[in-house]
């Protein structure tokens, strides 16, 4: 069963992009798919989530090792 990816921040499309690039092409585990991103930033992390009675397998994705709020009403 693929990972669903909860990708952060949403608003990095090329981050976005290559991280469901990496887990499509065979990145099985959060391990793996953090050392395949790690190349474009050193500082990303992937944790799964782990609910007990969850019947998906979740992946929260990290750019920057930690949650960033994501920057809205600004332009540019």
């Amino acid at each position: 069963m693929r990972a669903v990816l909860i990708i952060n921040p949403r608003s990095d499309h090329e981050f976005v992009e290559r991280a469901r690039a990496a887990a499509a092409d065979g990145a099985d585990d959060p391990a793996t798919l953090a050392d395949q991103l790690r190349v474009w930033y050193p500082a990303v992390v992937v944790r799964p989530r782990e609910l007990s009675s969850e019947p998906v397998i979740v992946w929260y994705v990290y750019r920057d090792g930690h949650w960033i709020p994501e920057q809205s009403g600004q332009g540019g």
